[in-house]
């Protein structure tokens, strides 16, 4: 009879260790990710990176309780599928990636690079940005998986955790917060002394350990306080954006981001003659390649503007705008629309280009300027304006200019606003009406967090849907789609009016902040010049000319969009948008998808390795009732998933010996399919009578009875045996066995 040897010793808990020590490094993963809300805004894209790199990190903790080969790059293939699930689901063929998957998330990384460049920390929580996050972090979690298997892993990970704490600092130029470097340095102490620790170790081996753990905690807690603030080192996140007005520089592309600006600096303050605030123009955006507005260059065929486009019988007021420069560097100067005569008390070199009216310098800026501007406000009646039939000749057609290819969406639109408008006038404010009073809202956090940012005509066709935006898509969403119907139109920038102050020398002074940048549309009307329209919901105020009255006793002033137009909202009312509910769901929504495909991946990772070993149980009892050796692998895979030590080298009565060591084992069991595998083997393949299938039962049920509840619950969801056969292993030999009488 087989006869268990009482010396020998259970396995050492080394794989246990290594379990311990993953989840040590997920909490510090968890712990760590929260200093990155310095630099992305919101908790959607917290939520994604977690489950995916939760999804990440069982990958690999699966991977190696199978005892696979090649974790790393299996991990990162699932990765890859699941972040492709998350934000490019169109492009997959069923679950497998295609070629377009890999080009949509390279687009997805390029977008992410353009906000990295071009926004102040924190950013939206647009998709690229999540991408970039969610799949950094989850590299990160195969990258400490890696160097856990090292003998001196403990090393390596406090590098690892370190540069992950350091990176939304040097990023955002924020001190992190001394609890997050208190936990996370004593997650790290917790792994090292792990590490440097072994079973069976005295405490004197431990108190080294222990000491350079009280002097990290103790330099953990005096560091922030006694080192100098952070600074941002990062290219552009931390460093507040270009000015918006800068030589070389696109105002509609800066535009957005300095919006988003954290700090509200003030620009100029103003006093006019005029009884209303003034918008103040800074530059003029005529040329549309499709993707972006350009600046204005003057041509041989433009027009000059001004007084000289105005025909007779057209009211016009004069008056002047004495303009005091704060924090504004430009080469361009911010003045009223339409400016006329000479420009009085500037000390550089500026002069008026034809084209928009604009004031500029080559060589000097605006640093330090107060000057006096006059100007007109020219008031055409309602019925003026509709009876203005526009000639488009050689100086206009450029303000008609389109893509050869746009969203029909735009058009569309635009012809069913303008439907019922039988003159340019009307269409005009059916447009501006279409904007002002229908279901846009103002936010400067929805374009980015759903990726439709930008000035181009496939973002005004994502912004007529998702009818959120800031004056960048207003501005030119309208001026497309005037230009559509045929209205010459071109896009001004420059600031709203701003908030009224004291009364100075009996005028108002008006303060503008950067909050107060803004675009608007320009229309233009033969006989009347370029007409402001602006179609920005809440911000300045709607165009619209005197109705005439009709002369009836009930008559009443009737309501213009003027009248009906919002109080102009300054900076912190606009900021103040991005914190609604409504403006945070227009944020990402991969969290709910991530969700999903986290739990469908958990139940694959957990079903498919049971659910494989079944069907090969299954065939193996089937194939056993005509041959014992299906029987005699299914055994050794059992020991196997049981962790029951064992070797290749084995012969089938060593193989039985290390099984008799075990606790509980059916010893007759396991003898009766020993004697039928030898008999198969060594006496020329003769089968014995009957089958030993309810020997293998019995003896496969014993073992997991005799087995830990830890043990059965990784035989069955982490079954070894699928990864192939048997290792060959240095063992001590078992006590062997004589046959029974």
């Amino acid at each position: 009879m087989l006869r268990a040897d009482p010396s020998t010793r259970p396995p050492s808990g080394s794989a246990r260790q290594t379990w311990f020590d993953h989840g040590v490094i997920a909490l510090a993963l968890v712990l760590l990710l929260s200093g990155f809300g310095t630099i992305v805004a919101g908790r959607d894209w917290w939520v994604t990176t977690i489950l995916v790199s939760l999804m990440t990190g069982l990958t690999c903790a699966v991977l190696r309780g199978l005892g696979a080969r090649f974790v790393a790059p299996v991990a990162i293939v699932v990765e890859l599928v699941a972040i492709a699930w998350i934000f490019v689901p169109e492009t997959l063929l069923a679950v497998v990636p295609t070629p377009q998957t890999v080009t949509a998330l390279a687009d997805l990384v390029a977008a992410a690079q353009e906000i990295i460049v071009e926004e102040q920390a924190p950013v939206g929580a647009a998709r690229p940005i999540v991408l970039v996050v969610a799949a950094s972090f989850g590299l990160i979690v195969v990258v400490a998986d890696v160097m856990l298997q090292r003998r001196r892993a403990a090393p390596l990970i406090g590098a690892l955790l370190l540069a992950v704490f350091a990176t939304p600092a040097l990023i955002a130029g924020e001190t992190p917060p001394v609890w997050l470097f208190l936990s996370v340095a004593a997650l790290w102490l917790v792994l090292l002394r792990s590490r440097t620790t072994t079973v069976g170790a005295s405490r004197r081996g431990a108190g080294p350990a222990l000491a350079l753990g009280a002097g990290a905690l103790a330099a953990a807690v005096a560091f922030p306080v006694v080192a100098p603030d952070v600074s941002a080192v990062a290219a552009s996140w931390g460093k507040p954006p270009p000015t918006v007005f800068g030589r070389g520089i696109n105002p509609m592309l800066e535009l957005g981001q300095n919006l988003r600006r954290n700090s509200t600096t003030t620009a100029l303050t103003y006093r006019t003659s005029f009884d209303e605030a003034q918008y103040l123009k800074v530059a003029t955006l005529r040329d549309f390649t499709g993707r972006t507005w350009r600046p204005t260059e003057t041509v041989r065929n433009d027009l000059f503007e001004g007084e000289m486009l105005i025909k007779d019988g057209i009211e016009v007021d004069e008056g002047t705008t004495t303009i005091n420069i704060d924090n504004l560097r430009s080469s361009f100067l911010p003045v009223p629309y339409p400016a006329t005569g000479t420009v009085t008390g500037l000390d550089g070199a500026f002069s008026f280009r034809r084209a928009g009216m604009t004031l500029s310098s080559r060589s000097d800026d605006s640093r330090g300027e107060t000057y006096t501007v006059p100007s007109l406000d020219v008031k055409p009646t309602a019925e003026q304006m509709r009876d203005i039939r526009t000639r488009i000749g050689p100086a206009l057609e450029s303000y008609l200019e389109l893509p050869e290819r746009m969203p029909a969406v735009i058009e569309r639109t635009a012809r069913e606003v303008t439907a019922d408008a039988d003159n340019d006038y009307d269409r005009a404010l059916a447009l501006q009406n279409f904007f002002r009073n229908g279901d846009f809202r103002y936010s400067e956090t929805a374009p980015v967090a759903g990726d439709y940012d930008g000035n181009g005509v496939d973002v005004i066709a994502e912004f007529l849907q998702e009818k959120a935006g800031y004056c960048v898509h207003f501005s030119s969403a309208m001026a497309v789609m005037a230009r559509s119907v045929g209205i010459p139109a071109r896009i001004a920038v420059g600031y709203a009016p701003g908030s009224a102050g004291a009364l100075e020398d009996g005028e108002t002074v008006y303060t503008n902040t950067s909050d107060d940048l803004h675009a608007w549309t320009e229309i233009y009307f033969q006989g009347v010049g370029w007409v402001r329209f602006d179609p920005t919901t809440s911000i300045g105020d709607a165009t619209a000319f005197v109705e005439p009255v009709v002369d009836t006793p009930d008559a009443e002033t009737p309501d213009t969009p003027e009248s009906q137009a919002p109080v102009p909202q300054q900076g912190a009312d606009r900021l103040d948008d991005a914190a609604t509910p409504q403006a945070q769901a227009d944020e990402t929504s991969t969290a709910p998808r991530s969700a999903i495909v986290t739990l469908a991946a958990l139940a694959v990772v957990g079903a498919v390795p049971w659910a494989l070993r079944a069907l090969r149980r299954r065939w193996r009892l089937a194939r056993g009732r005509a041959d014992v050796e299906p029987l005699w692998r299914e055994l050794e895979d059992v020991a196997r998933d049981l962790r029951i030590p064992a070797s290749a080298a084995d012969t089938p009565r060593g193989f039985a010996g290390r099984l008799a060591q075990q606790p509980g084992v059916d010893q007759a069991s396991l003898e009766a399919l020993l004697r039928r595998v030898e008999q198969v083997r060594f006496s020329r393949g003769e089968q014995p009578d009957g089958d030993g299938v309810d020997d293998l039962v019995a003896v496969t049920s014993s073992l997991r009875a005799g087995a830990s509840g830890r043990r059965r619950l990784l035989a069955t969801f982490l079954p070894q045996s699928l990864t192939g056969r048997t290792p060959v292993r240095l063992l001590p030999d078992p006590v062997g066995t004589s046959s029974p009488a």
